[in-house]
């Protein structure tokens, strides 16, 4: 037996329905096609699940439009779902009350008239070097970090760069950059549509100015 829907005449008037709630796959196909609408290759795309707790991920690789050889520059993509927004996506908004009353009390829960808020971070993570390389002088990391900030200051406003992340391995008396990343988020509250297409152009623009750090770091 298929359970009410909020809006159903078991539960309330069709007016009082709130907003369409989005569903993860919405969410991962509207961004897959920002993506490819931006002209960007999109790899090893993964949808996951956590059988404990019920959250799912995404996560895919981008790149700029194929070459030969492909560009070693490139990004993740990911953003998790959890088990509670399933659940609204699937049974409807005000239908998490289900979660919390019995079946003969609370039918008419304040909850079931309020519009649920969800909140995606979808995640990037720019892959800017190979690793491997001998650090002979710490003086070096904050000069890597400089060039890469100054860089990408042209894909993304001032009040919201990216962050550099510079990991190091010490091997007896070496250390080795293992890799050099750059990360930024934009969080997702859907009070309006997500701006998928901005998302991408981010992306794209980034990947398309890295490639420049190759003749401005050793790595």
């Amino acid at each position: 037996m298929e359970r009410p829907r909020h809006g159903d005449p078991e539960t309330g008037p069709l007016h009082e329905q709130p907003a369409p709630f989005p569903s993860y796959e919405e969410l991962a196909s509207d961004l897959l096609e920002a993506l490819d609408g931006a002209g960007l290759t999109i790899d090893d795309v993964r949808h996951e699940l956590e059988p404990g707790v019920g959250e799912r991920r995404f996560e895919c690789t981008v790149r700029m439009a194929p070459a030969d050889p492909p560009s070693h520059y490139h990004a993740h993509l990911t953003f998790s779902w959890d088990a509670l927004m399933t659940y609204v996506a699937a049974y409807g908004p005000g239908a998490d009350c289900d979660l919390y009353h019995e079946d003969d009390e609370e039918t008419d829960c304040p909850h079931r008239h309020l519009a649920p808020q969800p909140f995606v971070e979808v995640e990037a993570e720019f892959v800017l070097g190979d690793g491997g390389y001998e650090l002979h002088d710490l003086g070096e990391v904050s000069g890597w970090v400089d060039t890469v900030q100054g860089l990408l200051a042209k894909a993304f406003p001032e009040d919201d760069r990216p962050s550099v992340h510079v990991g190091l391995a010490a091997l007896g008396g070496t250390v080795l950059v293992e890799k050099l990343t750059a990360e930024h988020s934009w969080l997702l509250d859907f009070d309006t549509p997500p701006d998928f297409a901005g998302i991408a152009g981010q992306v794209q623009a980034a990947l398309r100015i890295v490639p420049q750090l190759a003749d401005r770091l050793p790595i």
